[in-house]
C-alpha cells in the first residue's frame, strides 16, 4: 500500500509539472500575437472613392498610463488573489504591424514617406480574466486617439476609436488573452478607418512636408504631437482642439460605443476627454435615459458642461 501511495503521489507531482499549473499570483506571459476570433473579411469598412490612391504614414505611440509598459492585463486567480498578465513584445511594434495589415486589407495605401501621416496613440491596450467555477470569463478593451495630420504639424482631424473582446476560456489561457485583445484591436482600427470626418478629410487634405518629422516616442502633454525639427530636436507641436459637442451629440457618440459593447469604465474615460458646448436640459436628461445609458457615465458628461 505505501508503495501504491508513492507512486500515486510521485505521478500526481508529474502530471502537475507537465501541465504547467502554476500559483495564483504568478504573472501570466503573452507573446503578443494578433489571433482575432473574426472570420477572415468579417470585419471591415468601405472607404470613399480616392481614399486608396492617397498613401499616408502611419505612427504609433505607446501612451498608456501604466506602471511598467509590459503590463497588459489581470487576473482573479483561484480565490482572492490576483495576477498580472504581461507582455513579452514591444508594443508599437505590434501594434505596427497589425494596423498596417489591417488597412492594407482595407485598401488604403501605406508609405512611411508620405506626407500625409494617421498618428494612433495607444492609450488602453487591457485584457482582464475573471475565475468561474466552470471557465474564466476574458475582456479586452483597447482605445486608441488618432490624429491625421501632415508633417508640418498641421491637423486635419481627430478623435477616438476604442474596441472590445470577449470570450470564455480556460483559467490563465495566454491564447483567450490575445483573442480578446486582437478582437478590440481590429474593432478599434476599423472605426478608425470607418470615420467620416477621417475619410472627409483624408481625401481634401493637401499635406505639406515642412521641416519636421513624426517619431514614436514616450507620450507628450494632452494636446500636442512629438516631432523632431530639422536640427534634430524634439518639439511639441500644438493641435487644434475638438469643437465642444451638444449634449445630443455626446449622446450619439456614447450610443455609437455602446453599439460595439465598449464597457462603462472606457465610456466614461471617453466622455471625461470631452467639452459640451451647452448645458443638459431637461430633455436632454430624460433622452440620455431613455438611451439606458449607465448614471455614472451622464453624470461624467454632466461635468463636461461650461
Amino acid at each position: 500500500m505505501r508503495t501504491l501511495g508513492r507512486l500515486a503521489a510521485c505521478l500526481a507531482a508529474a502530471l502537475v509539472l507537465g501541465s504547467g499549473i502554476v500559483r495564483a499570483g504568478d504573472d501570466l506571459i503573452i507573446a503578443l500575437k494578433f489571433i482575432p476570433t473574426s472570420k477572415p473579411g468579417q470585419i471591415r469598412t468601405e472607404i470613399k472613392e480616392g481614399i486608396s490612391g492617397k498613401a499616408v504614414a502611419l505612427v504609433i505611440d505607446d501612451a498608456r498610463a501604466v506602471k511598467s509598459k509590459d503590463i497588459v492585463g489581470e487576473g482573479t486567480g483561484r480565490g482572492d488573489d490576483t495576477f498580472r498578465i504581461r507582455s513579452a513584445g514591444f508594443m508599437p511594434s505590434y501594434l505596427k504591424s497589425v494596423l498596417l495589415d489591417r488597412f492594407s486589407a482595407w485598401g488604403v495605401l501605406l508609405d512611411d514617406s508620405s506626407d500625409l501621416v494617421l498618428r494612433v496613440r495607444t492609450t488602453r491596450y487591457y485584457v482582464r480574466e475573471t475565475h468561474q467555477a466552470f471557465n474564466s470569463v476574458y475582456q479586452g478593451e483597447v482605445q486608441l486617439p488618432w490624429t491625421l495630420m501632415d508633417r508640418s504639424g498641421r491637423v486635419f482631424a481627430q478623435g477616438t476609436a476604442m474596441g472590445t473582446g470577449t470570450t470564455k476560456g480556460l483559467w490563465r489561457s495566454a491564447v483567450n488573452c490575445e483573442e480578446v485583445l486582437s478582437d478590440g484591436l481590429e474593432k478599434a482600427a476599423v472605426t478608425i478607418l470607418g470615420e467620416a470626418t477621417l475619410q472627409d478629410a483624408w481625401l481634401t487634405a493637401n499635406p505639406q512636408h515642412g521641416n519636421a518629422v513624426l517619431v514614436a516616442s514616450a507620450p507628450m502633454p494632452s494636446g500636442h504631437v512629438t516631432m523632431v525639427n530639422a536640427n534634430g530636436r524634439v518639439v511639441p507641436a500644438p493641435r487644434a482642439p475638438a469643437p465642444p459637442k451638444s449634449p445630443s451629440q455626446l449622446l450619439g457618440e456614447v450610443n455609437k460605443l455602446r453599439r460595439q459593447q465598449v464597457g462603462t469604465d472606457v465610456l466614461i474615460a471617453y466622455v471625461s476627454k470631452q467639452q459640451l458646448s451647452s448645458p443638459f436640459s431637461a430633455q436632454d436628461v430624460v433622452a440620455w435615459k431613455k438611451a439606458g445609458v449607465p448614471d455614472t457615465v451622464m453624470q461624467e458628461a454632466v461635468k463636461r458642461a461650461p
